[in-house]
């Protein structure tokens, strides 16, 4: 597991490989941006992310590094943020499709297009 350290809504820094990592992002999402530095580096895409603010845990579980570098965050009018698949050049797909999660536990939704369950 590889624990993802969040300053503010723009900036994080994680460790692999003996190095630490810093992400700063002005858009799209400081997570999904640092998950597709990881694979970059060589993280192994299954590895999960614990993303922590404060010490404490951002959302109420934990995500592959695949997962989060497939999803972007966009403004959406009156409904905030929200997740999306993520279609750049580097997206961890190699015909750029959107991220399919198969068969979500039954008490959960497919994490494409829908919101990720946040800590409280």
């Amino acid at each position: 597991m590889i624990r993802l350290d969040l300053s503010g809504c723009t900036v994080a820094s994680f460790t692999v490989g003996g190095g630490t990592h810093v992400v700063d992002v002005s858009r799209g999402g400081v997570v999904c941006t640092a998950a597709r530095k990881m694979l970059a580096l060589g993280v192994d895409p299954a590895e999960e992310v614990d993303a922590r603010r404060d010490g404490k845990p951002v959302f109420t579980r934990c995500l592959t590094v695949e997962t989060w570098a497939g999803l972007t965050v966009s403004e959406d009018g009156d409904r905030g943020a929200r997740f999306r698949p993520y279609r750049g050049a580097d997206a961890p797909h190699s015909d750029n499709t959107a991220l399919r999660v198969s068969d979500p536990p039954e008490d959960e939704t497919p994490v494409t297009g829908a919101s990720i369950p946040v800590a409280e």
